[in-house]
Order: C-alpha cells, then sequence, then structure tokens
C-alpha cells in the first residue's frame, strides 16, 4: 500500500471522543427500532437485552481494537491494521469488499432511508400515500446533490457535517430523558414494562431466540465506531488518545442508545411501533408535542440521516482510489488518478456513485418484490456481518501478538479483554447466522469475496 504524506496531528482526546459518537449515532437508531422489536415480535425485554448485549459487545471490541490503535499509532483504519497483522493479500481482499459492498451498499440504504423521512413530511402537507419508489427517486435525488457538493464544493459539505454531528444527538437525549422521567413519576403503562413482557412471552416464542433475532438491526446501529481509527495520524498523543477515544464514546453510545430505546418503548407499545414502522418516531413525537413537535422531530431526523449519509458518501468516492492503490490490485479505469482542479480523485468518485445507485435499485427491489418482503430480507445486514468477520479475525489475531509482547500495559488484562470482544462477536454472529435469513447473508458475503479474486493483479493470483 501506498505510504500517504504525513498528516498534522490536531485533534485532542475530547474531539476524538466526538468522531467516535458522531460516527455511530446517524440514522440507524431512528429506523431500527422498529426492525428490532419485528425481529422480537413485538417483546420489548428482548429488544432491551438485544441492545444490552450487542453494546457490551462492541465496548470490549472497541477495548481489542484499541490494541492496533496503540501499536499502529499514525496509520490508522482497518485496512491498515488487516494488512499489519495478516499482510496484503487479506488487505486486498478487505479492500474489495469497502468497494464493491460495504460502503456503496450502505450509503444507498441511508440515502433511501433519507428519501423515507422528506416522504413522509411532504405527505403531510400535501396528502399522498408514500410508497417504496418515493423513497427510492428522493434518495436518488438526495445522493446527487450531496455528490456534487462533495465534488465541486467540499468545504461545504464538510461544514453540514460537522453541524449534522451535533444537532442529531440533541433528540436521542430528549427523548431518553422523556423515559425517565415517566418511570419515576410511575407514568408507564403496564404492558410496557419489562417484567410484563417478560411474564408474556407467547407460547411458540423462545425468549433467547428472539434475542438472537434483534442482533441484526441493533448492529447496524452500532456500526461505525471503528471508522474514527481512519483519522488517527491527525490525533494528538494518538496512541493514548485514539484508544480512550475508541472506549469512551463506544461506552456513551451505549447508554445513550438504551436510554432512548427504553424512552420510547415507555410510551410506545413494541405491537404499535412495528405497525407503525419507520413512522413510530413521528407518532411518538405527536404524542408528546402535537404536530408541531412531530414537525420538529421529522427535521432533525432528516438533517441527521443526511449528515450520516454525506459522511459515508465522503467515504464511498474515495474507496475506489485507496483500492487501486492497494499493490495486490489490477489497475482500472484510471481510479489511482487525482483531477488537478478539484484535488479529488474524480474517476473514484464517479465509479462509487455508480455502485451506490446500483444499490439503490436492488434495496428498492428487496422492499418491493413479494419474495424478499415476504421473508422480512434485510439487505442492509450483508455489509454488517462482513465488518463483524473482519473485526473477529483481528481480535483473534491479537494472540499471536500477544506471545511477541509488542504491546504496554498488563498482558493478562489485554488477553482478558480480546476473549470477551471475540465471545462477543460469537454470540452476534451466532444469533444473525440463526435469525431468518442469516445464512443467506453470509453466503452473500462469500459470493462477493470470491468475485474479489476477479480484480486481482495477475501476478498475485497464484501466490
Amino acid at each position: 500500500m501506498e505510504k500517504e504524506q504525513k498528516l498534522e496531528a490536531k485533534y485532542g482526546l475530547f474531539t476524538a471522543i466526538s468522531m467516535v459518537i458522531g460516527q455511530v449515532i446517524g440514522s440507524g437508531i431512528f429506523f431500527k427500532v422498529d426492525d428490532v422489536l419485528l425481529s422480537t415480535q413485538g417483546n420489548i425485554l428482548a429488544g432491551l437485552v438485544g441492545f444490552i448485549i450487542v453494546g457490551v459487545s462492541v465496548v470490549f471490541g472497541a477495548i481489542s481494537m484499541a490494541n492496533y490503535a496503540e501499536l499502529l499509532p499514525k496509520d490508522g483504519g482497518i485496512l491498515n491494521y488487516v494488512n499489519y497483522r495478516f499482510g496484503e493479500k487479506a488487505a486486498y481482499f478487505v479492500g474489495w469488499m469497502y468497494l464493491s459492498l460495504f460502503y456503496p451498499l450502505l450509503t444507498a440504504v441511508l440515502f433511501t432511508v433519507s428519501g423515507i423521512y422528506i416522504a413522509h413530511l411532504c405527505a403531510e402537507f400535501l396528502n399522498f400515500e408514500p410508497t417504496t419508489l418515493h423513497f427510492a427517486l428522493i434518495g436518488f435525488v438526495n445522493l446527487l446533490i450531496f455528490f456534487t457538493f462533495n465534488i465541486f464544493r467540499p468545504k461545504s459539505s464538510g461544514i453540514f457535517q460537522q453541524f449534522t454531528t451535533v444537532l442529531k444527538v440533541l433528540p436521542l437525549i430528549f427523548i431518553a430523558s422523556l423515559g425517565i422521567l415517566s418511570l419515576v413519576k410511575g407514568d408507564v403503562e403496564e404492558a410496557n414494562h419489562f417484567t410484563y413482557a417478560a411474564e408474556n412471552v407467547r407460547e411458540n416464542q423462545s425468549l433467547l431466540f428472539l434475542i438472537a433475532a434483534s442482533f441484526i438491526p441493533i448492529s447496524f446501529a452500532f456500526d461505525g465506531w471503528y471508522i474514527a481509527t481512519q483519522i488517527s495520524g491527525e490525533i494528538k498523543n494518538s496512541s493514548k488518545n485514539l484508544p480512550k477515544a475508541l472506549i469512551l464514546g463506544t461506552i456513551a453510545v451505549m447508554v445513550i442508545y438504551i436510554s432512548y430505546y427504553m424512552g420510547i418503548v415507555f410510551r410506545m407499545s413494541g405491537d404499535e411501533i412495528v405497525q407503525l414502522k419507520d413512522t413510530y418516531i413521528t407518532e411518538f413525537s405527536r404524542k408528546i408535542a402535537s404536530d408541531s413537535g412531530a414537525l420538529l422531530m421529522q427535521l432533525f431526523i432528516i438533517v441527521s440521516v443526511l449528515g450520516t449519509s454525506n459522511g459515508l458518501l465522503l467515504a464511498t468516492i474515495r474507496v475506489p482510489y485507496q483500492f487501486a492503490n492497494l499493490k495486490k490490485s489490477r489497475k482500472f479505469l484510471n481510479l489511482d488518478v487525482i483531477e488537478p482542479k478539484t484535488k479529488m480523485p474524480v474517476n473514484s468518485a464517479f465509479l462509487g456513485l455508480g455502485i451506490i445507485i446500483f444499490y439503490i435499485i436492488i434495496y428498492y427491489i428487496t422492499n418491493t418484490h413479494s419474495y424478499f418482503t415476504a421473508r422480512n430480507f434485510d439487505l442492509s445486514a450483508i455489509p454488517i456481518v462482513f465488518i463483524y468477520l473482519v473485526n473477529g479475525a483481528l481480535f483473534i489475531g491479537l494472540f499471536r501478538l500477544f506471545k511477541k509482547n509488542v504491546f504496554s500495559g498488563n498482558r493478562f488484562f489485554k488477553l482478558t479483554m480480546s476473549v470477551i470482544a471475540i465471545l462477543g462477536i460469537v454470540v452476534v454472529l451466532f444469533g444473525t447466522a440463526s435469525a431468518p435469513n442469516g445464512m443467506m447473508y453470509f453466503i452473500v458475503n462469500l459470493l462477493f469475496i470470491g468475485a474479489g479474486i476477479l480484480f486481482m493483479s495477475d501476478n498475485d493470483k497464484n501466490q
């Protein structure tokens, strides 16, 4: 992999923590709560336990990933960690998955989600029934607008990104506070208590399987914490501050998410949320603050979703350029060329755009065709499975490094944390595999990895 020029260390610990929180908190928590309760068949306790298990798994994952951040303080990012631990061929396949599946698919999903909330907001004023086609078309237009800004006005795009990072946390904290106040006042209906959910598991249900089924949508909501490692070279004293940021940031996200979830389910039943789907948050807001509250909450969410979408777009349009610079990549389409006027890898950007559009179409199909809708197929689960597999491999790879005594600090503590992190990964992946469509998500990942061989340089295929 080619070395980039040295970056100036300009971010302190607080900024690094904010970046971790900002990368995770976005649209996922808003539009996945209904999916969580759909997976648990409306059981709010199973959803709560799912949030706790996945949250703890993420925190211990961050603790273990901090070992790599300590060891490679100036060369962050999952791709560099894989390259260091497993070599250039493994890094190539991770880079290929970033290019072909991970980033563009997540970006496509989030831009479509922006279409969902904008369509529902417009429907309240224009009196029409939003459809999946509306969601896809609005998401597509949003994608083109933000793509144009990222190519021709990158500074404006960056300002918008900073603005949304602050704004999107506010409604989460507000809703969490409402839930806590309701509990303290005793203003929570019996059916909305977790004890009621525990005592009223249906005869044909297993609480353990319901919990396991919740892991997929919850993992999506927690995704992104590791992206902060990408800017390790710009963090002051990164060997100490980046590990702290990963750990403190993920703990903060876990607390906010669990509090938000309780704030919602204390005031709305699981069945009601499942029935309302992605509009549950609008109706929740209408309950507590009438139509004006619902409108304000919708605007908050739209800005939050667009901020998260733009952040992923920033990465997606640069991934082909990064992939082209991997030593084992086959060179094509001049992806490694930077356009002199815009200082942007334009070919890379347009390829990224094309792949995102492709996935918007696929996402539309999986949400409209009866084959997928009847099975509750979740396209967004596929890249989450991939990143959990990669992170799991990195955590397992730590054991060999522990034997070499390359880390400072208490070796037994680090070893224990890594074991717990691996167990967390195993629990989440097992829950995913046992859930409906779970094995299909794994198979799709394997097929994509296999396809990566086609784009490997001829000299490296037989090595």
